[in-house]
């Protein structure tokens, strides 16, 4: 009896899961289905960086950006962004428009009958400020991204993801084209039917002309997750591990901010 209840209650908190990202920077495998629609808005606040006159000890950054996204078939989705930031630093304060985003989201395999869910999206934007510094500048980019997801068993609480993507962006008015990679990686518990913690990495590194290394950086932290009904909202907090070049002991504090936060809400309907 008492292993039948054990059992019970973890297939209560795996099924939690279900479709929903418990993560705030990584992506899951799965896709909202046709005749489903979700709305996320995310904020991410980044503290400390050096935007050229030395560390910033109030430097303040949010990042907003409010997605919109719906299904296109039972593998496919598109996502639509509309980015704006906050910015309270010592050169500059205040509001501005960043741009926008579109992009498709295909399931090549469903994480919930696949030892691996796999997935790849492909995302086309514009940008018209430097969310680091707010200073004005058009950009515009191409981002392919590869995802895995591994749900480890029915009746596990465990889920982990990982994102490979890469970027490649063009800016026009000082002629300089840039290569990324990015892997991101996050590994979550459900607690239960409404709860989940976790962790989260991302690592980042960009080069100039494609061959020219301009810098990288590691950053990791705890994530938390709760979710009611339609409704769910997630918590990670992240710190710099290291970074290149550094400039603030191992980190590198002009490109990537030695702390930051990001919440995410979700509304599905």
């Amino acid at each position: 009896m008492k292993s039948l209840l054990t059992t019970l209650a973890l297939a209560s908190a795996a099924t939690a899961f279900g479709c929903d990202n418990p993560f705030g920077y990584s992506y899951i495998a799965e896709t909202t289905k046709v005749g489903h629609y979700e709305f996320e808005q995310y904020v991410t606040t980044s503290v400390g960086r050096d935007l050229g006159a030395g560390y910033d000890g109030g430097y303040r950054g949010y990042a907003l950006k409010s997605e919109f996204e719906f299904g296109l078939s039972a593998n496919e989705d598109i996502q639509l962004y509309l980015n704006q930031f906050i910015l309270h630093s010592a050169g500059r304060k205040g509001f501005r428009f960043d741009g926008v985003d579109v992009e498709y989201k295909r399931m090549l395999a469903n994480p919930d009958k696949a030892d691996w869910g796999r997935a790849y999206t492909l995302e086309l934007g514009y940008s018209q400020a430097d969310s680091g510094s707010g200073e004005l500048r058009s950009r515009y980019k191409f981002e392919a991204k590869y995802i895995f997801q591994h749900n480890f068993g029915e009746i596990s609480p465990w889920i982990y993801v990982a994102n490979i993507g890469g970027e490649i962006a063009y800016t026009p008015n000082i002629s300089e084209s840039t290569f990324e990679v990015k892997l991101t990686q996050g590994i979550a518990y459900q607690l239960n039917r409404n709860w989940a913690v976790g962790l989260e990495c991302v690592a980042v590194a960009e080069w100039a002309e494609f061959n020219n290394f301009e810098q990288s950086g590691i950053l990791a932290g705890p994530m938390a997750n709760y979710r009611k009904d339609n409704f769910s909202v997630s918590l990670t907090v992240m710190s710099q591990l290291t970074g290149a070049p550094a400039n603030r002991g191992r980190l590198n504090v002009s490109e990537f901010s030695p702390l930051e936060a990001r919440v995410l809400a979700s509304w599905e309907f």
